[in-house]
């Protein structure tokens, strides 16, 4: 009876939070992309968006450290690497919409350009970064084999 009362905690968790959690770390580099766009098209600084990573790292976290809540890992061996993996990507694009965000505050086009360079070399050395550290600790599965 126990079993099956956490499990159905874990279930709500995974449908009422989880679920909206993996469509936006999925979706949120394609909207960072319309994001640039505007702002380099208006020549405008667009909303910034560095809450969604408080937000999305809380309740992430949150599936992490509660131990009821861990079984959906086990339930799904994929996601805990595919919520890291994209978890890091969607915190690079955010962090590169800020910066070009700042860039834009100010109507000169020198510094339009120079953030916008910022912004691509930030985007390419996190990425390689990134792939190091993927490279040297593998994003290992979890649950049943």
């Amino acid at each position: 009876m126990k079993n099956t009362i956490l499990n159905l905690i874990c279930v709500a968790y995974w449908v009422a939070v989880m679920l909206i959690m993996v469509f936006m770390i999925t979706l949120y580099p394609f909207i960072a992309i319309g994001q640039i766009g505007t702002v380099r098209t208006s020549g405008f600084a667009g909303p910034d968006n560095m809450f969604m990573i408080s937000v999305m790292g809380l309740f992430i976290g949150l599936s992490l450290l509660i131990p009821v809540f861990r079984r959906m890992y086990h339930w799904f061996p994929w996601l805990y690497a595919f919520i890291k993996i994209f978890f890091l990507n969607t915190t690079i694009m955010i962090i590169a919409t800020t910066i070009l965000n700042f860039g834009y505050r100010v109507q000169d086009s020198t510094r339009h350009t120079i953030f916008f360079v910022l912004m691509l070399c930030f985007i390419v050395a996190a990425r390689a970064l990134m792939c190091l550290y993927f490279h040297r600790k593998k994003v290992e599965y979890v649950g049943r084999n």
